[in-house]
């Protein structure tokens, strides 16, 4: 039995100032802070090795909780941000610029069976194919107890694919946008190799906040 902690980086500078982010966006002081409360919690979970998205928030989380508990880090891009259009990078969520776009891939997204994109961003075929992905990486991992340092869409879509794994676009975007998960909220999950079954344990648990 695997069991995977995925954990959802401390709050960024761009969670902070409702920006558009960039995989260089780092976390912010109190990111920072979560990020050291977080480690603390994972003192008293047993865990073997960290993997971490390749997007700098997510290293800086990874980081702080190996250094707390001697463990090390490896990146992989599975577990990256879903891409968004390069348009929105460094803009306001607030700006009619974003309110413009997002509503066009709101309306848009699953189009030419999902195929569709604003300009160069991760279309929605895509996106779930890589969460797909992600989990497909997990069941081959040898470690008994993994942590997953990653971020909250492809967390969602991860989770849709654990609940649905067989839905198609329709069915999985349904579900994915049901999810609320806090930074630093710590969700659970195993996988059964014998009878080939996910299940999820826990989503969002952020009580280490207070």
């Amino acid at each position: 039995m695997n069991k995977i902690y995925f954990v959802r980086h401390g709050e960024s500078e761009g969670n902070a100032a409702r920006t558009h982010q960039s995989k260089d966006t780092p976390l912010s002081e109190v990111g920072q802070s979560q990020a050291k409360i977080v480690a603390l919690r994972f003192s008293k979970i047993q865990v073997s090795k960290i993997i971490a998205s390749t997007y700098l928030r997510a290293k800086q989380t990874a980081q702080a909780i190996a250094d707390r508990n001697n463990l090390e880090v490896e990146t992989n891009e599975l577990f990256a941000e879903r891409r968004g259009p390069s348009e929105l990078i460094g803009i306001s969520q607030l700006s009619e610029q974003s309110k413009q776009i997002r509503g066009e891939l709101h309306t848009h997204i699953l189009d030419q069976d999902g195929t569709w994109r604003y300009s160069n961003e991760e279309n929605a075929k895509e996106f779930a194919q890589r969460a797909e992905d992600a989990l497909d990486f997990l069941k081959q991992r040898p470690e008994e107890n993994l942590v997953v340092v990653c971020h909250a869409l492809i967390l969602r879509m991860i989770f849709t694919k654990i609940l649905n794994p067989n839905g198609d676009l329709q069915n999985l975007y349904d579900i994915y946008d049901n999810f609320d998960l806090t930074n630093t909220g710590i969700s659970e999950a195993t996988y059964d190799s014998e009878k080939q079954k996910w299940q999820i344990v826990c989503i969002n648990d952020y009580s280490h906040l207070g």
